[in-house]
């Protein structure tokens, strides 16, 4: 592990409230190896370091290509002096290249201070997928990267989720405002909400939330990015009842069943890792990963 550079630790924030609150960890810059061998940044770091190399390639196209919206920026100008932002990020994912460098050059052109910005980069290897060494991420239900949340006082006044709904321009206008916004990925808020998900969850009570839940939902890879993560953090009753729920949700995916068979792995069922696996094959007869999976588990 190599650490870059390290800067003063920011002052702690003060608050007696229950809402989400920005961390208080240090910024260190560290870089590691990933699963793949990729060199990526973990932890809290500054803006700076993405002026270093490997990222600086692909922040700088990504700032310098986007154009901003020079009407909305001016009523962004006016944003109250207690408004923070907590940006979650990964260098290793194309969301995070595309839009953290054209959210610094939206808040640079609304003369925000960005000493206000606090980047924290999570990993995406298996065993800590989307979290930091710190654990920053703990307890904010980040699921998908990028995610940048917007405090006013210390308090969470809500969160653009991987991309922007309209613009990042605008989107940001309602939520410091205090307008009404809803962020990318409502079916998980909802799921968020249901009762029982820590515990083995029926399969009728999936199957009823998969029907509430379907009209709402944008692709397979909604729930199964939670899944992931919930496996990773061992909450492994959760993470099951996600990716069941997401063969519910998409029965005809090869993907669902690969991903809820890999759990069942994972945790060491492997008798309904290999029904799973069967499953996959009947959707798609050339998954050889499913083919491999099924030679190992004879």
């Amino acid at each position: 592990m190599k650490q870059l550079f390290i800067v003063a630790a920011i002052a702690l924030f003060a608050s007696c409230s229950n809402h989400i609150i920005p961390s208080t960890t240090p910024i260190v810059n560290t870089e590691i190896k990933n699963e793949n061998n990729q060199t990526i940044l973990v932890g809290k770091g500054s803006i700076q370091v993405l002026q270093t190399q490997p990222y600086k390639e692909w922040y700088d196209k990504n700032f310098n290509a986007y154009t901003i919206d020079t009407a909305t920026i001016n009523q962004l100008q006016k944003i109250n002096s207690n408004i923070t932002m907590e940006i979650f990020l990964g260098t290793w994912c194309g969301d995070s290249k595309r839009e953290v460098p054209r959210m610094l050059k939206v808040l640079q052109a609304a003369n925000f201070d960005t000493s206000k910005v606090h980047l924290i980069f999570v990993d995406n290897s298996t065993p800590t997928y989307k979290q930091s060494p710190q654990h920053e991420e703990r307890n904010k239900f980040i699921h998908h990267v990028p995610t940048f949340i917007v405090y006013e006082n210390n308090k969470e006044l809500n969160r653009i989720v991987e991309s922007p709904t309209v613009s990042l321009e605008k989107d940001l206008q309602l939520i410091v405002n205090n307008k009404k916004y809803t962020p990318n990925y409502t079916a998980l808020l909802q799921w968020q909400k249901q009762k029982g998900v820590n515990t083995k969850m029926s399969e009728e009570a999936l199957q009823q939330l998969a029907t509430e839940l379907k009209p709402i939902c944008k692709h397979t890879g909604e729930f199964n990015a939670l899944g992931y993560v919930r496996m990773a953090q061992k909450k492994y009753n959760q993470a099951l009842n996600i990716f069941k729920l997401n063969t519910y949700l998409y029965p005809t995916s090869a993907g669902t069943f690969d991903s809820l068979a890999e759990a069942y792995y994972t945790i060491g069922n492997k008798e309904l890792a290999k029904t799973n696996y069967e499953k996959v094959l009947a959707i798609n007869p050339k998954d050889e990963n499913a083919k491999k999976m099924l030679e190992k588990l004879k």
